[in-house]
């Protein structure tokens, strides 16, 4: 008998090495985790990253397109009116060589059109020969326009804005005079046809910006349209698991529960007959400590794999942390400090929360250790009510708090994996998230609980 007792207390024990060592390893534990990801996993990732590159594509595709177009449009404008300024100067200048001397009346008609705003022939000296206008005829231009004139050499274009505020383009030759001498012609036509042309090309912008919104719109919702389907096709699969987990463990449970009961009741007789301080009693101690964790670990995995129905109720918070915190830090050296708000609650189910909070303040004092303090606090904002309970132990220590969601995934040599795995079931459930991260204000890890405020209907 003594043989068999020892024999269980070296199996035990080297159990226990075994997770002390996985525990000390967790970076080869993540890495071999991301390993065995499904690709499902990854393909919401990469079909956000290839739709917004095939966005960002296409929209800078039909920005420069639109440049391009406004820009041909622009460019077009001012050729037709350069256009139609070479022609009318070369109207002009037949017309000086052919035209009986002082004879103004064909360059008057070839000036006639209703394009031009005014033009002008003026000598080197800047008598001016010829003027739209009869009454500036014979005037003198200033001897410096001249001279910017004739520097400038045979051509010059410009836009200008007349005096009247009228957009206009200017246009000045050198031409040949009927004596032989050269002479300056100016020629301003006015904008507003070329300018209609400009403003209609430039609402293409605004088809442009409607296009790309579109585009945009079309791209997120499909996006998120196909990520939901993923995340609904992912929680049918964890549902169908869960359920398989269920019926392996209902149809064991009684069966493991009859057979415990009887390793755990004997071990606890014998342990009371045995002598004390002999090496019996310490192996059969560690039996029914091994057998009761054993219980725990199904009691856990029956809550954690059941299908849930949840009473939602109004649950005043602030009751509730006090009577979850009374379950759990009598005869621990913790100290508690509280600052939920007075008249606060929360839509959930009162059980389920119950014993969220209590293994969320169990896991804080594993964390923090005896001597020290926990902090539980709340935050109301809008139509959401925020629960943190603070420690101040070690953090998170470089662990991935996504992965410390997962069922049986634990740090703990006596742990289940499955309490924080459970309160993100109930707490989804319940219209509710939670999270895990660091603390900002110093050492130590913040678990945050949010749930839909109970004031707001």
């Amino acid at each position: 008998m003594d043989y068999w007792i020892l024999l269980v207390s070296q199996y035990h024990r080297k159990g226990r090495l075994n997770n002390y060592n996985q525990k000390d390893t967790p970076a080869n534990s993540q890495e071999m985790n991301s390993r065995m990801r499904p690709i499902h996993f990854y393909i919401p990732g990469i079909l956000r990253f290839g739709i917004f590159l095939l966005l960002i594509i296409f929209s800078l595709s039909i920005i420069f397109t639109t440049n391009k177009n406004v820009q041909i449009v622009k460019t077009l404008a001012v050729q037709s009116l350069t256009n139609t300024a070479d022609g009318l100067s070369l109207a002009v200048e037949d017309e000086l060589q052919s035209a009986r001397e002082k004879d103004s009346s064909g360059i008057r008609k070839i000036f006639s059109d209703r394009i031009v705003a005014y033009a002008l022939i003026a000598q080197k000296d800047g008598t001016i020969l010829f003027h739209t206008n009869p009454s500036l005829k014979n005037t003198k231009l200033s001897g410096r326009e001249m001279e910017k004139w004739i520097k400038s050499g045979t051509r010059t274009n410009r836009r200008i804005t007349l005096g009247t505020g009228i957009p206009a383009y200017e246009f000045t030759w050198l031409i040949d005079l009927p004596e032989g001498s050269q002479g300056m012609l100016q020629l301003v036509l006015q904008t507003t046809e070329a300018d209609k042309m400009i403003r209609q090309a430039e609402r293409m912008w605004w088809i442009t910006g409607m296009l790309i919104f579109l585009l945009w719109a079309a791209g997120i919702s499909f996006e998120r349209i196909f990520t939901r389907r993923i995340k609904t096709q992912a929680e049918r699969e964890t549902r169908k698991r869960l359920t398989l987990i269920g019926q392996m463990t209902a149809s064991l449970a009684h069966e493991i529960r009859n057979a415990l009961g009887s390793v755990k009741g004997y071990s606890q007789w014998l342990e009371e007959k045995a002598e004390e301080g002999s090496p019996s009693k310490e192996a059969l101690s560690i039996v029914v400590t091994g057998a009761m964790r054993i219980e725990a670990l199904v009691h856990e995995l029956l809550l954690y794999s059941r299908e849930e129905a949840y009473q939602i109720e109004r649950v005043e918070l602030a009751p509730l942390v006090d009577e979850a915190v009374a379950a759990i830090v009598p005869g621990r050296s913790i100290n508690t400090e509280l600052n939920i708000l007075a008249g606060i609650s929360v839509k959930a189910d009162r059980e389920k929360l119950f014993r969220v909070l209590a293994n969320g303040i169990r896991n804080a004092i594993d964390a923090t250790g005896e001597e020290s303090t926990i902090r539980i606090s709340s935050h109301e904002g809008g139509k959401w009510v925020n629960l943190y309970i603070e420690d101040t132990g070690e953090g998170l220590s470089g662990k991935d708090p996504d992965r410390l969601f997962t069922p049986f995934y634990t740090t703990k040599t006596d742990g289940t994996g499955l309490g924080l795995a459970y309160a993100k079931k109930v707490l989804e459930g319940m219209g509710g998230a939670i999270k895990l991260a660091d603390r900002i204000a110093g050492p130590g890890a913040v678990l945050t609980i949010r749930l839909p405020n109970g004031r707001i209907k």
